[in-house]
């Protein structure tokens, strides 16, 4: 069953941004978002990871590191960069925060004026040649570098702003929330207008510590190959309704075969909800049951369960002729 804006849609569209030069096809340079921690690939986490209170450094790292109350699983989406050694926790972290790869800047949020889990924080895009256009984002900064805005184009290292600890959590723990990932729908405001495309239930994030690992060990980080190599966590049929869907036209190498308008589509997701691979159903091809895979499921989110599903649906599939089932208000995860 499983197979192996800058204010709007255009800076989605494969084509824009900065030349990867001579990187191998998907490749992509990145380097560490602030400067003076240890290589951030996941295998030292002393005073690496800014643990949620607990002493525990790994609640920093991404995945199913983190609680809800009833004590299920939460998942956690980036990683959580501590202040570089030696810091005191009862100071304001001097960290600067730097562009992870060339790009440019899509979004800067002053959470005062639109609130957010993320508090102040900054998402950028890079185009990656043969796969699409991937963000990078920025939280819970304490201040923005003088002039950062939206459309300014960037270069590995350029500083963005301060570490911090936005909106209101503790300064004993504050920390840089950082991200990589894929954009699922331009379409995203008609679910929430908060913060547009760039509002974090619309970014799907993978491990950065997958990405420097890769990176260390073979000298760039290949995002094509590294999505569709994932494992597979559940997987159903969509219902095009008449359009195609949004996230494969971006992201053309995760499809499989030939566009059909209109027909329905399987899709693979994997653990973190992205989709890794889709094609379109034939005309009076039978329709796979939706199949799920329990042992990838439980390293994420159980999208087997109704509420999780329809939501990465509306995600997935909304547009003008496809309103949403189940519009929200505020969707970051942090």
């Amino acid at each position: 069953m499983f197979l192996g804006l800058l204010g709007g849609a255009a800076a989605l569209r494969p084509g824009w941004g900065a030349s990867a030069g001579t990187l191998p096809r998907q490749g992509l340079t990145l380097a560490p978002p602030t400067v003076g921690q240890p290589i951030l690939d996941g295998s030292k986490r002393k005073g690496v990871f800014m643990d949620t209170g607990t002493g525990k450094p790994e609640s920093g790292m991404f995945g199913n590191v983190r609680k809800f109350a009833d004590g299920s699983p939460r998942f956690h989406e980036g990683i959580d960069i501590a202040p570089a050694q030696p810091w005191r926790r009862d100071e304001d972290p001097t960290d600067v925060v730097r562009a992870a790869a060339a790009g440019r800047v899509a979004y800067v949020n002053r959470h005062a004026e639109n609130p957010s889990l993320y508090g102040n924080y900054a998402v950028l895009t890079h185009d990656v040649p043969d796969f699409g256009t991937i963000y990078t984002l920025y939280a819970h900064l304490r201040r923005f570098q003088t002039g950062l805005r939206a459309g300014q184009t960037v270069t590995a290292g350029t500083p963005l702003g301060i570490m911090g600890h936005t909106p209101d959590f503790p300064l004993a723990r504050a920390h840089l929330h950082f991200e990589i990932g894929v954009v699922m729908n331009v379409h995203y405001p008609l679910i929430d207008p908060q913060h547009g495309i760039w509002n974090g239930a619309n970014l799907y994030g993978i491990d950065p510590c997958d990405a420097f690992r890769e990176q260390r060990e073979q000298g760039f980080f290949d995002i094509g190959t590294y999505l569709r190599s994932r494992p597979v966590a559940y997987a159903c049929v969509v219902e095009a309704e008449g359009r195609e869907l949004d996230f494969f036209r971006r992201y053309p190498s995760l499809w499989q075969g030939r566009f059909i308008t209109g027909a329905p589509t399987w899709v693979a997701f994997s653990r973190e909800g992205i989709p890794v691979l889709g094609r379109a159903l034939a005309e009076g091809e039978p329709r796979p049951r939706a199949a799920a895979n329990r042992t990838v499921l439980k390293t994420g989110r159980d999208w087997s369960k109704p509420k999780r599903l329809e939501t990465l649906l509306d995600n997935l599939a909304v547009s003008p002729t496809r309103p949403p089932k189940h519009p929200v208000r505020v969707g970051e995860v942090g």
